[in-house]
């Protein structure tokens, strides 16, 4: 998460707002879990890494073999773990 410089300044409110993550989360897409994995990561490059890779979370798949799949259920998956990474949420 990104802060403000200085003393006492406010913390920066994230770039998806509260109602855009819950409406991705009702009906995720493939171009709102790239979008948060840019965020998430802070660039292209990261993100990539992170969506190609296998993960233990999804049985040994990557994160784009689910979003590949167009089920819902599996979308939603990566994005709620994209959601967890960014939270600090890791169980």
């Amino acid at each position: 998460m990104e802060y403000a410089q200085g003393i006492g300044s406010l913390q920066q409110p994230p770039s998806t707002s509260v109602e855009q993550l819950a409406a991705q989360l009702e009906h995720p897409s493939a171009q709102a879990i790239w979008s948060r994995a840019l965020e998430v990561f802070g660039d292209e490059a990261k993100a990539r890494s992170w969506m190609d890779s296998p993960r233990d979370a999804f049985g040994g798949r990557t994160p784009q073999d689910l979003v590949a799949t167009g089920d819902f259920s599996e979308q939603r998956r990566v994005l709620e773990t994209l959601l967890r990474i960014d939270y600090g949420v890791f169980s």
